[in-house]
């Protein structure tokens, strides 16, 4: 029987064979040690004139020592040997030329199972259900029937994949409807008083009934269904800046790009807070600090960590959630901004470009990292693909050049800091620049808003 977080294996050294229970989760380099010590007095140094020692299979495999016993799956009862590095290891025998071509394929690639059978069902049926949509979008104007049919679509769709997910326990399938009912309330609600105009004329009123829909459906989502916190997060987070944007721009001085550039650039600045709001709303319990001399000597239970580690799940998928669903938003807005006559709106894009750039640093995980990462490199490609390719004269004189230019660097960039480790000073000046971006944000974007000629304006 397998303890929790440990395996049981037999080690075959050069003098002796040892029975041990080693940690699945350390890895191979961290086990060596304690290895040599109990193989025997004298085994470290033996290794060097072969290389050192590798823990390999009975079939020769090496264990790669960055990698964790787990990761290498290796069970409870094997053999494993402690071998000199440098020792030659000869291929096994096979008398059944049919045997090794099926094992030679099977490490080709993984065969098709019933998971991918589930998985290929779910995404068709998805599909399907899109071309719905489409259906919806091409049955008008009038749009009062596609509208009340999509909503109806929607409503139907959160209610299966409630029922999928709570009744019959299947949070996947549910899951995949309800996130699909997210477009058709959003569609549904852009939709709900169109009348008889056409999609090109509607206006921001219907962006703000069209977000309002997706905010219910993905809140209605997030809480009927267990599975995919984070895309029912991201959706949530389009809706309700979706909400903002809509309501900003049905102001006449806020009408256009003026409503991206409050949008954009309050999602700049306030970033910061999703990680607080996030870590709040997953409800992850926090340390308290002490206040007196009797709290330090308390010793209050700690709560159990499998609580812990659930928490933990839900504000990392809550943080991606809204970390995709703004930069979404931003992306939009940065298109708004850069199709504007502005100087200032453009300007405001290179410091959204830069921001987003800069601030991708304080997101250690991946995903959320390169959600933001793309933020900033979408600001860049709209400056690159607007302003500076405006003038046909000087794409080959200024466009060319700086694209490769920039391209060099980045590419220098990403070999060097993969090798070695980024000085210090680097982080010092990224957090400088992420202040200037922070300060220079508000006058660019009251430039964009012509706050400035309004108060002169006021002056006579």
């Amino acid at each position: 029987m397998q303890t929790a977080g440990l395996v049981r294996v037999t080690i075959t050294t050069p003098h002796r064979r040892i029975d041990m229970a080693l940690p699945e989760h350390a890895s191979v380099a961290e086990i060596l040690p304690g290895l040599l010590a109990r193989a025997g007095e004298g085994m470290a140094d033996d290794g060097v004139a072969g290389g050192g020692w590798q823990l390999r299979r009975a079939d020769g495999t090496a264990f790669d020592l960055d990698r964790t016993l787990g990761a290498h799956r290796v069970r409870d009862g094997e053999i494993l040997h402690l071998t000199p590095r440098r020792a030659e290891w000869p291929e096994p025998e096979y008398d059944d030329l049919v045997d090794a071509i099926a094992t030679g394929s099977a490490r080709t690639g993984k065969a098709w199972g019933p998971r991918h059978t589930r998985q290929a069902g779910l995404a068709a049926g998805a599909v399907a259900m899109a071309f719905g949509l489409i259906a919806v979008l091409r049955a008008g104007p009038p749009w009062t029937s596609p509208a009340a049919w999509a909503l109806a679509v929607s409503a139907l769709l959160l209610a299966a994949g409630v029922l999928l997910a709570r009744a019959l326990r299947d949070a996947g399938a549910g899951a995949v409807l309800a996130a699909v009912a997210l477009p058709f309330a959003f569609t549904g609600g852009g939709l709900l008083l169109a009348g008889d105009d056409p999609l090109g004329a509607l206006s921001a009123g219907h962006l703000l009934l069209a977000s309002a829909a997706l905010l219910l459906a993905a809140v209605v989502g997030h809480l009927g269904v267990t599975a995919a916190p984070e895309l029912f997060a991201g959706a949530a987070t389009v809706g309700l800046l979706g909400v903002l944007g809509g309501w900003l721009a049905t102001f006449d001085d806020l009408a256009g790009y003026r409503s991206a550039a409050v949008i954009g650039g309050g999602v700049l600045v306030l970033s910061t807070t999703f990680a607080p709001l996030a870590l709040r709303l997953g409800r992850v319990p926090m340390p308290v600090l002490p206040r007196s001399t009797a709290d330090l000597v308390r010793d209050d239970p700690q709560p159990p960590l499998d609580l812990v580690h659930a928490a933990v799940a839900r504000a990392d998928a809550l943080l991606t959630g809204m970390l995709g669903g703004a930069a979404l938003v931003v992306m939009y807005c940065q298109l708004q901004l850069i199709r504007s006559d502005s100087e200032a709106a453009v300007a405001l894009v290179a410091l959204l470009a830069a921001g987003f750039g800069l601030r991708a640093r304080l997101y250690p995980i991946l995903r959320q990292r390169l959600l933001v990462l793309v933020t900033g490199i979408f600001g860049a490609g709209c400056l690159l693909a607007g302003p500076l390719m405006a003038d046909r004269s000087l794409l080959l004189v200024l466009a060319g050049p700086l694209s490769l230019a920039v391209a060099a660097i980045v590419v220098a960039s990403g070999v060097v800091l993969s090798t070695r480790a980024a000085n210090p000073y680097l982080g010092r000046i990224a957090e400088y620049l992420e202040i200037l971006v922070m300060i220079a944000i508000v006058p660019v974007a009251c430039s964009v808003l012509g706050l400035y000629g309004y108060v002169r304006g006021l002056g006579g």
